[in-house]
């Protein structure tokens, strides 16, 4: 049989901060595992009689009385545990060690529905002057013109030289998944820095205001508020209504806030809980950590910039030129990097950036709770954070394969040094797999240029037999030569390699024996040219799979299964 626990409370007036009509400590009894909805409906069930007009959601639970009085208190916080003591627990939060006779629950009846609180003491509606910001004045009367723009007229965006916006498809699809739910909310706007989140809730603001919602919307250095009948108003810096004011903080409301050069302590200071709140914020753990915490919020990742959608905002951006598009391929889809902030070469910022960082800062994967530190802003020029509709999931790449050339030069000796055990991680992660696999290659290559002996076995499929020992593959040495691509009557025994990159076909190739792909996948496949390559090396139409010592024992024969094909063991680096 459970045993319940004792849980002590007081039940004070949210108004006085007083015991609630007269009422003296007390306690309720809760099996195991009960939470703080289960404890209010105990309370409520308890106190019936003095709280005849409230209902168990109504009512405000504190840990102790000294986190009831710090609730309005505008002292930075500076770590995580007192962050949260000024803030009413959250209803699916557990018990546990609360409510102890020394440390009791505190209650807290909401002031508006409390009979004891005189008119005069009541919370009266909002009478605050109007708004002085043209921009957020006008912003409900601005229609959607051809093209997916929002044109702001004469007055630009704040914080910003735009006075245009342009709406991406990722800003719709985001808008649409937040504004379809019902009930109150939370979402976490995230995605590398400078990609627009902010500009994402200017256009949110726009959707919201044009539908008569109620929304505060907190952006640097501005806290404006619109209400139901269209009316604007400005608060003055940390003079927001009183988290108890709840003809303010209800579910009615929509709160927009913006991360940018705001503190933990700015947000933990709002009572999130209350209302619809969208957080927008770049990769932060002391930003999210609390807001993170039941009920769960929606995140959303804004993805990078195409080169087509750049191509439709360049012209927003006077001194980005006609070099932008050279920014775009060294920097990739960032607009700050491509278009706003022009005044570094773009090589030299991923160059100084490659400097500061580790080669682990170069692989780890980044991600909404990342840290803080100056390393970790760097690392945002060479590794993008990206997502695909409908943009609730992501995943990271290089910012381009000029980001990865330079890393790679910058970092290739302990990258080689390390390449087992960096081998042995690159499964879900696409980093180490992008930085092992060029740097995995280039080794390769250099091997086939020395030429010399190695482990070779040959790959059979379905019920051939396979046989059981290792054969050995002889190169003879050859400087490489770049050529556009595979010919008939190329020199036999030279080494080829594709003038490009993204070469459809293979790695490289030597007539007479044939050709190579260098692969630390074991799921990698042939490439549809492959064949009709093959058919020009003369009597080496074989294709040679140049693999990491730990991927050789296990290499799979690959489709089509007509080509003859081997795999070959090349050591690790020492």
């Amino acid at each position: 049989m459970m045993t319940s626990t004792k849980f002590w409370f007081l039940l004070l007036d949210s108004a006085t901060g007083q015991p609630y009509k007269g009422t003296t400590a007390d306690f309720v009894s809760l099996p195991p595992g009960a939470d703080v909805a289960d404890f209010r409906d105990a309370v409520l069930s308890k106190n019936s009689n003095k709280l005849a007009s409230v209902d168990a959601s109504d009512l405000l639970v504190y840990r102790n009385k000294a986190a009831f009085d710090r609730r309005n208190s505008s002292a930075d916080f500076v770590d995580d545990v007192r962050n949260t003591e000024g803030q009413p627990l959250d209803p699916t939060q557990s018990l546990g060690e609360l409510g102890g006779k020394g440390d009791m629950l505190v209650v807290v009846v909401p002031s508006l529905l409390s009979p004891s609180i005189q008119p005069s003491q009541q919370i009266q509606p909002l009478s605050l002057p109007p708004c002085r910001v043209p921009f957020f004045n006008n912003i409900g009367s601005i229609a959607e013109s051809d093209g997916g723009w929002i044109s702001f007229g004469q007055e630009n965006i704040p914080s910003t030289k735009l006075g245009n916006l342009y709406i991406r498809d990722c800003y719709r699809t985001i808008a649409a998944s937040i504004t379809d739910r019902n009930g109150i909310q939370k979402a976490i706007i995230t995605g590398t820095p400078g990609i627009g989140k902010s500009l994402f809730l200017i256009y949110l603001l726009w959707q919201l205001v044009k539908k008569r919602k109620r929304v505060l919307f907190i952006y640097h250095p501005f806290s404006i508020y619109y209400d139901e009948n269209g009316d604007v108003i400005q608060f003055e810096s940390g003079r927001l209504p009183s988290d108890i004011d709840y003809s303010f903080w209800n579910d009615t409301l929509w709160c927009l806030f913006d991360a940018k050069f705001k503190e933990e302590a700015d947000l933990g200071r709002l009572p999130v809980s209350l209302s619809t709140f969208i957080l927008s914020t770049s990769p932060r753990r002391g930003m999210v950590n609390n807001f993170k915490k039941p009920p769960v919020p929606q995140t959303f990742y804004m993805p990078i910039w195409t080169e087509t959608e750049l191509a439709v905002i360049a012209p927003l951006f006077p001194n980005s030129d006609n070099e932008w598009r050279e920014r775009f391929r060294i920097l990739g889809g960032i607009p700050r990097h491509v278009l706003e902030d022009t005044k570094d070469y773009p090589t030299a910022i991923l160059v100084a950036a490659c400097k500061k960082c580790s080669l682990d800062h170069c692989i780890e994967e980044i991600g909404i709770d990342s840290a803080i530190t100056d390393k970790s802003k760097v690392i945002h020029s060479l590794v993008h954070i990206t997502s695909a509709p409908p943009f609730e999931t992501s995943s990271v790449c290089y910012a381009s394969q000029a980001a990865l050339n330079i890393i790679a030069r910058h970092k290739e000796q302990k990258a080689r040094l390390r390449m087992r055990d960096l081998l042995a991680s690159c499964e879900g992660n696409p980093l180490t797999a992008a930085l092992c696999g060029y740097i995995f290659e280039q080794y390769a290559i250099e091997l086939l240029e020395k030429g010399g002996e190695f482990p070779c076995r040959q790959l059979f499929h379905g019920n051939k037999k396979i046989k059981p020992d290792d054969m050995t593959l002889q190169l003879q040495s050859s400087n490489k030569i770049v050529a556009d691509r595979v010919m008939y009557n190329q020199t036999l025994n030279q080494l080829y390699v594709p003038k490009t990159k993204n070469y459809t076909a293979i790695d490289a190739w030597i007539p007479g024996v044939g050709a190579f792909q260098i692969t630390i996948s074991e799921k990698h496949g042939i490439k549809g040219q492959a064949e009709d390559d093959l058919a020009k090396l003369g009597g080496g139409n074989k294709l040679y799979w140049l693999l990491p010592p730990s991927h050789y024992p296990s290499f799979t024969k690959k489709s089509p299964h007509s080509i003859e094909q081997y795999a070959v063991k090349i050591p690790f680096p020492e």
